[in-house]
């Protein structure tokens, strides 16, 4: 029987490079969104390479009702899930600490509320699983390091590294592991990094050799490969609690 994945935010960006990883790897995966018609597309998308190997569910998870209708239909559907990856935030908003209070108090539910009452109504899929399962958080090198993102973006995120460490050690009991993985500056399609490039192409490749070691910007399969890593019984069943930097150095040079 094929492993079961849910991906939160899987329409796009580093989320959509998740479902496709683990999808090429033969689980079924739940692609979920906003936008109905990229739910959709997708989930045809790979269900032409693998037959019923995709579902999907537009749902806009900033509303508490949208998380329990995506619970519910994943027991109707599954039953139990394997792989619970969260992916929830967005990091663009006022800079600097002079931000004001409204876009402070959005970003920190967006980026930390909103994963928390996902994680507490989602979790019960992956403990309803006798065989145990991972859980991992998307987070960001911005928690630690100051790439310029908002700050409340930044304490948000660090937040969701303190939850997650907590959380490894409730579940570790239940057959669960529990890590955070923190990407670094990633090109996605239609992202930030992509218009840069686009744009400025000079002032592209000079932000990369001065602020990445590796010396090129990091790309979706680079997390999607560390994200199912960290569901492979054999080579990390003793990994939890983890909190795992992607970023190709960045955050060596603070």
């Amino acid at each position: 029987m094929s492993k079961k994945v849910l991906v939160t935010g899987s329409t796009s960006g580093i989320g959509r490079g998740i479902i496709e990883k683990f999808h090429s790897e033969n689980w079924e995966v739940c692609i979920t969104g906003r936008d109905e018609a990229q739910v959709k597309n997708l989930q045809h998308e790979l269900n032409q390479v693998r037959e019923n190997s995709a579902i999907g569910i537009c749902v806009d998870l900033g509303k508490k009702s949208e998380t329990i209708r995506l619970h519910e239909y994943i027991e109707t559907t599954w039953g139990t899930i394997d792989c619970l990856v969260l992916n929830i935030g967005k990091g663009n908003g006022p800079k600097g600490v002079d931000s004001d209070f409204l876009s402070n108090t959005d970003l920190l539910k967006i980026n930390f509320l909103d994963t928390v009452w996902n994680f507490n109504k989602l979790i019960p899929l992956l403990e309803h699983n006798i065989d145990g399962g991972s859980l991992i958080f998307i987070g960001s090198i911005a928690q630690e390091v100051n790439v310029k993102a908002p700050t409340s973006y930044a304490y948000a995120k660090k937040a969701v590294n303190t939850f997650a460490r907590y959380q490894a050690r409730r579940l570790a009991p239940k057959g669960i592991t529990c890590n955070a993985i923190n990407p670094g500056h990633i090109l996605t399609e239609n992202g930030v990094w992509g218009k840069k490039k686009e744009d400025s192409p000079e002032l592209f490749i000079e932000f990369v050799s001065k602020n990445i070691p590796v010396g090129n910007i990091g790309e979706v399969e680079n997390v999607a490969e560390l994200v199912f890593f960290c569901t492979n019984k054999r080579l990390s069943k003793y990994l939890t609690g983890e909190i795992l930097t992607i970023d190709g150095g960045t955050s060596i040079l603070y």
